[in-house]
């Protein structure tokens, strides 16, 4: 194809090899921005919760499974610690340092909800000098009334265990997982993880934010870069296949020189 002075002839491989990535290229950088609009809707849904104020638990969860809608509101609770049976979740870090996230089962005594069991994340807790070492975890005893937020637990990935060995407690354990910590427990929890507000007397570090990975202004800098490679690869395939061609019919650039 004559292009004035250029003559575009493209070879076969370049172009098979073109013609596979460029869709490819596009359609990776159309999900990024699809990722940003939904992480912008997320991050606007949960500032909207928390931003509602505080409910009791019963109002929340009801006799119902708890679902997504809950996550991040905050509620109100009556009941008594556990602190004979308190779970460290392991490999939690504040600041660079290493510690535990201290889990403190509550039985409620607020009526009408079922299972009556739930866990309070009361904070971070440095680890000790050694791993042995576990950190004291006191709290409130008795009936008391507290705010917290609620968070639904994911399954993690785990090294080995869900748990280590022993029955002292507190028990390290390493993920927050709802069906395996009701075993070590001995009774049935609500699926959820209610972490303690941080002006709430009884508990550690509370330094509780949304986490959201990728953030969307970094998912709309990668759909830039994948629609940018998918425009130098168009660039480098056109260069590479335009030659330029003789001043007239059937010269070259010396022989136009040469009469």
């Amino acid at each position: 194809m004559r292009l004035g002075p250029f003559d575009f002839r493209p070879s076969l491989w370049p172009t098979l090899a073109t013609l596979l990535l460029v869709p490819i290229l596009l359609f990776l950088g159309h999900w990024q921005l699809q990722r940003a609009v939904w992480k912008q809707g997320l991050i606007d849904t949960n500032a909207a919760r928390i931003r509602q104020p505080a409910q009791p638990l019963t109002n929340l969860v009801g006799t119902q499974r708890p679902g997504p809608d809950i996550e991040y509101r905050h509620t109100t609770l009556r009941g008594v610690y556990d602190l004979d049976h308190q779970l460290l979740l392991d490999n939690r870090t504040y600041r660079g340092a290493a510690g535990y996230q201290v889990l403190t089962p509550m039985r409620l005594q607020d009526p009408g909800l079922e299972p009556p069991w739930v866990l309070v994340n009361r904070g971070w807790v440095p680890l000790g000098e050694r791993r042995t070492d576990l950190p004291p975890v006191p709290g409130p005893t008795g009936s008391i009334l507290i705010q917290t937020t609620v968070r639904l637990p994911e399954k993690g990935f785990t090294l080995g265990t869900a748990e280590e060995p022993g029955n002292t407690w507190p028990r390290v354990v390493e993920a927050l997982d709802i069906h395996t910590l009701e075993k070590t427990l001995g009774h049935p929890l609500q699926p959820l993880e209610l972490l303690l507000d941080p002006q709430a007397p009884g508990g550690f570090v509370r330094d509780w934010k949304p986490v959201y990975g990728i953030t969307p202004a970094k998912h709309r800098a990668y759909a830039a870069q994948w629609y940018t490679l998918a425009l130098v690869l168009l660039v480098i395939y056109v260069g590479v296949n335009t030659r330029r061609v003789a001043n007239g019919p059937g010269r070259t650039d010396s022989e136009a020189n040469h009469p």
